[in-house]
């Protein structure tokens, strides 16, 4: 039996509840990394291969003595990334590379990009470039090649002295989950009022918040499907985003869209599929977002805003604008209007034959490989039971409260790890606390902390006895030594003498 290592939050299969998502940060702050991360599982899933989720605790903290030698139990260390090359990324790479240095066994990473601003390149990237040469060449020191996005990931790496041919560019293997002949067309001829509409956002982008309004006051039935923590955050507990001032931004209590029970948050991929294809058009800023829809058979437009999601979309010639800026007068009907899906469609077997020659080379059995066989993925998807959508805490029955009510019952906030909703990770690697709250980081420092002033205690307690136990070796001498009784009579003497 082959035994795989995963790099994903967690397995596709386990059904993890919202506020374990989010205080044990499930997800990795985002429910667009659960499509690519399940996707390699899916592709993986061959005859006689065991697959085991590493819940990416390898970076969330720094490596302990004896982690390295447990990845090295398995015959492969997968590890499926998306946009790792950027600063606010840098710390974790820095601890993959702590790890990956006493990693032995073949490591592949799959998918990984750079990430820049609109309208710059590569030398945006020099800060990071010493973490990402570091990353890269252990990678490569332990497989044929490492998996990238697209062009602009390729340049980055070639920049840093990277051969080309140790760079294949793959795109997001997120895209082939049905393999190479999937196709996506158009559901209606036209977007009408009362379509009905998912939009994503990300919340930063300068005047996103005008344009969802806009959006949402024209289609009645358009839900902004949600994906990060901090609107996990928002509709579980009503907690605004600390990020983004913008009260037009759908990250606030008070926001229309919230107060009008149409936003959602899907914690498992199959749920969000199963919503995006009762929908008619899906469109944009997250890449995911989309690529979740065009899974579900949903058209999409991708509203391409920084190097990260224009690279992507270029490669796997998905329907996009390019849009650095947005405000009111984005009309949905044109964006539908102009979603051509032919080069989408075209382009896939290539870029599908592509993606499997990566995983051949680097020696990873997959599901379309001739005489692998699949094993039994999409029947444990099918019976599992999976959490529904998250919404805002205002929904019509209720039934949101009274799940806020539950968890808070079981004392989730004092210990997070001993709730019995909590998610337990198969593979606690290094050990973690199990919680992603800043309580929970808190908590963990603070023990940390003590844990090392009681080390300095214990050494200076040390000092202090040696030095307690000589002198009374010395005190003693004093007692019963013949120059110690000498001693005592003389001072004796003298202060007789002195009185006298």
């Amino acid at each position: 039996m082959t035994r795989l290592l995963i790099r994903s939050g967690k397995d596709p299969f386990t059904p993890v509840l919202a506020e374990a998502t989010l205080t044990q940060d499930v997800f990795n702050s985002n429910s667009g990394n659960f499509l690519f991360q399940h996707s390699v599982w899916k592709a993986l899933s061959v005859d006689g291969a065991e697959l085991t989720s590493n819940g990416t605790l390898s970076e969330r903290m720094p490596p302990e003595e004896g982690d390295a030698a447990r990845v090295n139990e398995f015959d492969h260390f997968v590890i499926p990334l998306a946009n790792a090359f950027r600063p606010d990324f840098e710390s974790r790479l820095e601890r993959l590379n702590e790890l990956l240095e006493g990693v032995t066994v073949p490591t592949t990473v799959v998918g990984i990009g750079a990430q820049a601003a609109h309208g710059q390149g590569i030398e945006s990237l020099a800060g990071i470039s010493e973490t990402v040469k570091r990353f890269v060449g252990l990678v490569l020191d332990r497989s044929a090649s490492i998996g990238v996005r697209g062009e602009f990931t390729k340049s980055y790496l070639e920049s840093l002295g990277f051969p080309s041919d140790s760079i294949d560019i793959i795109g997001c293997p997120s895209i082939f989950l049905h393999g190479r002949d999937f196709t996506v067309n158009k559901k209606v001829d036209a977007i009408a009022a009362d379509s009905p509409l998912a939009l994503n956002l990300t919340p930063e982008v300068p005047g996103i918040g005008a344009f969802a309004v806009a959006q949402a006051e024209r289609h009645p039935n358009l839900t902004y499907i949600a994906q990060d923590s901090h609107d996990l955050r928002l509709l579980l507990w009503g907690t605004p985003s600390p990020k983004v001032q913008d009260p037009l931004v759908p990250v606030h209590f008070d926001h229309p869209m919230y107060q009008g029970d149409r936003i959602r948050l899907f914690l498992d991929t199959w749920t969000w599929y199963d919503f995006l294809a009762t929908q008619d058009f899906a469109y944009g800023t997250r890449f995911h977002g989309n690529v979740a829809a065009l899974l579900a058979g949903t058209p999409a437009m991708l509203l391409a805003h920084d190097s990260r999601t224009l690279e992507l979309a270029e490669y796997h010639r998905m329907p996009f604008t390019v849009m650095p800026e947005f405000g009111t007068d984005v009309k949905a009907a044109d964006l539908y209007a102009a979603t051509d899906l032919t080069e989408f469609n075209a382009a896939l077997p290539e870029g599908f034959d592509r993606y499997t020659a990566f995983l051949d080379r680097n020696g990873l059995d997959h599901i379309w490989k001739s005489g692998s066989g699949q094993s039994d993925f999409d029947a444990r998807v099918a019976s599992a039971t999976f959490p529904p959508p998250v919404q805002p805490l205002v929904s019509s029955d209720g039934h949101e409260i009274a799940a806020r009510l539950r968890w808070l019952s079981t004392n989730h906030v004092q210990d997070i790890t001993r709730n019995k909703q909590a998610y337990q990770h198969p593979y606690p690697h290094p050990l973690w606390s199990g919680a992603g709250s800043r309580h929970a980081r808190l908590q963990a420092a603070t023990s940390k902390k003590i844990s090392a002033q009681n080390a300095v205690i214990a050494a200076q307690k040390k000092q202090i006895d040696a030095l307690a136990a000589r002198i009374k070796l010395v005190e003693e001498f004093e007692r019963t030594s013949p120059w110690g009784v000498t001693k005592r009579a003389f001072n004796k003497f003298k202060r007789l003498f002195s009185r006298s």
